[in-house]
Formats: C-alpha cells, structure tokens, sequence
C-alpha cells in the first residue's frame, strides 16, 4: 500500500554552515526511508488480509482438525507446543522446525475448530468471532505500538474518528500511501495495544483491523480480526498475550 518521499542535498560552499545542513538532511532522508519501510509492510500485510484472510477457501473446514492435542513446533530457537485444531494449515501440524505458524482461534472461548464450532469457523460476516494469528521471525524493528509513534502519528488528518472505549481513532493522510484508513490506539498507555484497519467501502467486503506485536527474542505476532471486534479490543489484548503464554511464546 503505501509510498512516500525523500529530502534535498547542499553545496559544499560555506562549509562550516553547510556541513551541519547537510548531516540534517541526510538524517532527514533515513528516517523517511525508514517510515517508507516499515509502513510498506504495514499496508501489504492489511491488504493480503482483506484479499484472503476472510474468503472462503481460507475458511473452507476440509483442511481442519478438531483434535486438540499439542503439537511441539519450533521457530528458529524458540520451541512452541500448540493445539492441533487451532493450525489451520495441515503441513503445520507436524513436529519441528516450522517457517511460521497460522493459527485460528475462536473469540472469545479462544478454542480451536470444533464441530460445535463449524458456523463461527464458515463466518464471513462483518462481527465473525475468530482472531487469526501469524507467528513467524521478526521481520521489522517495530511492532504496531512502535509505529504509531515513529510512523503513523506523522501522517494524521482531520479530526478524531469515533472509537471503542479507551482507544483514540485517526484517519491518515494521502502522504502516508494509506489514504483514508484508519489507526485506533490505547490513550495513555506507555505500550499502548495500536491497530490499522482499513476503512470502510464499497468492495463487499467487511473491513478487516492488524496489529503486531513482538514476543520473545526474535519472534513477531500478526493478529487480525474483523473491525466489528474492536470493541473488544481490551479483552482480546489480554487475552492473545495470556494464550501466547501458553504456547510458551514469552517464556
């Protein structure tokens, strides 16, 4: 999704003054570079989650499991023991050294795939009661709270978006590359849980919210949900960090 600017260069003449002019503006370059970066991945993320995410194939039950034994993966260094029914791919429910791991969880029972569950697991409405989640080696400096401060909070406009109890809402800017889409933030929160959501539109699709945060030493989880969950946002926070404990993820 997104794209963005870069910054001037001096002349060499007066050097006492221009020296100093030119180490800013190269600074000044690095840093939008890196806004540029990290922001790339943001929106590509959001937008392979409104294609896909949500669709039927990814939804379809055939490749699922209902067994909730534990299945010991491996992450580089990092050893995880996750149910089998919350896997959604069958090539992961295998014990060992895995690239990432994807996961489908019931919200709020955080239970995997179940036959009692089969119409939450087929829903594609715009409320569905699943969080889906991508464990994988970080790829980024930042998780979603440490962009807000390093990246999207440059490129707000307008005023205040309407928002779920105790999160702040934020339309961003058409210099962000991420026109008219949307960042909801914990107010007050030195680590405040931050999501980017696409905004609504006429694609017939129900808008879908990312945030990302970082575990362990070199680990990175993707969880996304349906906008119509994030005023549940509180719960699913605590909740999703709790479950990752038991996966052995922050141990």
């Amino acid at each position: 999704m997104p794209t963005y600017a870069s910054h001037p260069q001096d002349d060499p003449s007066l050097y006492s003054v221009k020296a100093r002019a030119r180490v800013r503006a190269g600074a000044r370059t690095w840093v939008l570079k890196l806004i540029t970066s990290c922001l790339a991945v943001a929106g590509i993320i959001v937008l392979i989650d409104l294609g896909l995410t949500w669709s039927k194939a990814l939804t379809d039950t055939s490749g699922r499991t209902s067994d909730p034994t534990p299945v010991a993966v491996f992450l580089g260094d990092q050893r995880l023991t996750i149910p089998a029914n919350m896997i959604r791919f069958e090539n992961q429910r295998v014990v060992g050294p895995q690239e990432r791991m994807d996961l489908a969880i019931h919200w709020p029972s955080l239970t995997g795939y179940s036959p009692e569950l089969r119409s939450a697991f087929l829903d594609d409405g715009a409320d569905a009661p699943l969080l889906f989640m991508t464990i994988r080696p970080r790829e980024t400096a930042t998780d979603s709270a440490g962009r807000l401060a390093s990246v999207y909070q440059h490129f707000f406009e307008g005023e205040a978006l309407p928002a779920p109890k105790g999160l702040l809402g934020r339309r961003l800017s058409e210099d962000s590359g991420l026109a008219g889409e949307e960042v909801y933030f914990e107010a007050g929160s030195t680590s405040p849980f931050t999501v980017h959501c696409l905004a609504a539109d006429d694609s017939g699709y129900p808008a879908p919210c990312l945030t990302e945060i970082h575990a362990g030493e070199s680990l990175s989880v993707q969880i996304r949900f349906r906008k119509g969950l994030l005023s549940e946002w509180a719960g699913i926070k605590r909740a999703t960090r709790a479950l990752l404990l038991t996966f052995g993820l922050f141990a």
